[in-house]
Parts: C-alpha cells; sequence; structure tokens
C-alpha cells in the first residue's frame, strides 16, 4: 500500500465528512484513511460512513492518536492531516509524492498565498510572525506556519523521529527532532483556510496552557543555545505555489491511471518496461497493456 491519511479527531463531527469528502478518489484506491478519534459525538459513525478506517483511542491527545494511526497504519508514506477543514486534502498526492524524495513534507498555511479567506488570513499575521520567528531562531527556517498539522513523511522516517509527546505539543517536539536529526524539509505553502465550524472551537486555541508549554521552551532553548551544539543543519526547501496540487498524480508511475477519450476508457497499468503504442486517437502512450472497454466489449492489446 502506497499511502496512509492519519486524521485525528476530537468531536469535529461538524466538519470531518467536509474534509473526507474532499480527499482525492485515487487515494481511496490506492492508500487508506485512517480517522483516530476519541470523541463523543458522532464524527466516528460520519467517518465510517464515508469509508474511512476509525480506530477509537483510548485516551486523549493529538499527539497519541497520530501515534496510534501510525503503528496502524500499512502505507509506506505516513501523511497527517487535521479534521477541522484548516487543511486541504487535495494536496495529499503532492505531500506524499514529495515525502519520497524529501525527510519531511509540512504543507504549511501560509497567509501570502494566493488563495484562502482574508478573515484569517489578517488572524495569520497577527500571531505567526512572533511564532515562526522563535522557531526561527532555533533554526527552523520555515515560512509559514511552524505548528502545521499537516504533514508526510516514509514510515521510515517517522520511526527515526521517536516522538514522545501526546498532545498539541507533538509539531514542535517534531520540528525540534528535524533539527537535531539535520533533515530535509520541504515545506509546500497551503492556502489559510476557516475552520469549518468557528475559530473559537479550536483545541489547540482553548489550550493555553499547552500553548505557553511551546513558548517557554523555545524561549529556553533560545536564551541557552542548546541545539546549536548538535545541530546538524537540517535543509529547508520552500515549493513555489506555482505548482497546482490537482496536477500531481501520486500513482502515476506504480498504479493504474484511467484516462477518457472519445468516450472510450483506456486503463493503464504502470510499472517498470514499459512499451510505446500509438493509438488511433493520436495520442503515444508509454504502456505495457491497453484494455479498450466501450459498453460491454473489451479489447486487450499486450
Amino acid at each position: 500500500m502506497e499511502v496512509s491519511v492519519i486524521i485525528p479527531t476530537l468531536n469535529e463531527e461538524r466538519t470531518i465528512g467536509y474534509v473526507l469528502s474532499r480527499i482525492p478518489k485515487k487515494v481511496w484506491k490506492w492508500g487508506e484513511v485512517l480517522v483516530v478519534d476519541s470523541s463523543t459525538d458522532r464524527t466516528p459513525i460520519i467517518a465510517e460512513k464515508f469509508g474511512a478506517k476509525v480506530i477509537r483511542a483510548p485516551k486523549l491527545g493529538k499527539g497519541y492518536a497520530m501515534k496510534i494511526g501510525a503503528q496502524e497504519a500499512k502505507g509506506k508514506i505516513l501523511v497527517f492531516l487535521d479534521g477541522d477543514g484548516t487543511d486541504p486534502p487535495e494536496y495529499i498526492p503532492l505531500a506524499a509524492k514529495a515525502a519520497k524524495s524529501y525527510d519531511v513534507v509540512i504543507c504549511a498555511r501560509n497567509p501570502r498565498h494566493q488563495q484562502g479567506s482574508y478573515r484569517y488570513k489578517f488572524a495569520s499575521y497577527v500571531y505567526m510572525p512572533m511564532l515562526r520567528g522563535l522557531f526561527r531562531e532555533i533554526g527552523f527556517e520555515i515560512q509559514g506556519d511552524p505548528l502545521a498539522g499537516f504533514r508526510a513523511m516514509r514510515k521510515n522516517i517517522w520511526d527515526k523521529l521517536k516522538l514522545k509527546s501526546n498532545d498539541f505539543f507533538i509539531e514542535t517536539e517534531m520540528n525540534i527532532k528535524i533539527i537535531l536529526l539535520g533533515l530535509h524539509v520541504l515545506e509546500i505553502p497551503i492556502p489559510t483556510l476557516p475552520r469549518g465550524d468557528s475559530i473559537f472551537r479550536s483545541k489547540f486555541l482553548r489550550s493555553v496552557n499547552q500553548q505557553m508549554r511551546i513558548i517557554r521552551t523555545l524561549l529556553h532553548l533560545k536564551r541557552t543555545k542548546l541545539l546549536s551544539k548538535y545541530n546538524r543543519k537540517a535543509i529547508f526547501t520552500f515549493l513555489s505555489e506555482d505548482i497546482k496540487p490537482e496536477e500531481v498524480d501520486l500513482f502515476d508511475e506504480e498504479c493504474v491511471e484511467e484516462i477518457a477519450l472519445g468516450g472510450i476508457e483506456i486503463t493503464i497499468p504502470g510499472r517498470e518496461g514499459l512499451r510505446s503504442y500509438s493509438v488511433t486517437c493520436g495520442y503515444n502512450l508509454l504502456v505495457s497493456q491497453i484494455t479498450f472497454q466501450t459498453g460491454n466489449h473489451k479489447l486487450k492489446i499486450l
């Protein structure tokens, strides 16, 4: 299995359906979607109706749910996604494909992105510079939201991070481990979207003690310069906003492509050793097998 999408949830019945409905069809077909849930509302029921595999977490905590999801995941690549509607699922194939070449991919909300909510962009301009500045002081060179939960990585990288946090501190711990291990990070800017059921229902914003813990940790690391003693020079690459997520296909080299040409469906299994055939419609396709199907008739060219 290529990719496992892991969505930790706690009482997201108003948004989880919206999130799951926007996950690209090929992710459902060739990967898996895991909703790790601690809800007391209808979130798990809705998630199951959309086809997600629901894993009931025995205790609360975003970090704990992420670790349970990673433990149960069957995919080679793990994609973590928030269930409140602030992360655009259309970027999943782009993030997962990039994770084949980079250690960690962070889809970070960026108020400078052309798309997004102007009201939420304004809110980001208020809080994000200070937080981003603190992370940059310790060597985490990111241009967008440093606490973005939308991340992708290979499973062996996840195991290498050895994360311990069970709460909202997990992204901060991950950022610190990225610096200590000298990993290569790709930052993908994504639009700043509104939370589906009001920003005031954000569990992170209501967790003042965890916010203060993050700030205290960053200030301590800045003051003591502890990371400078062990920093292996993590590398940060910023991806241009010009790349459109809908144009990226995670499965174009390893799974099945479906292309409709003039009412004829052509199914192309992609693998190494492809041969070239010229189709009557004038397209040149690299294929190992073509299946023409119209109505109940099927013709294979091997």
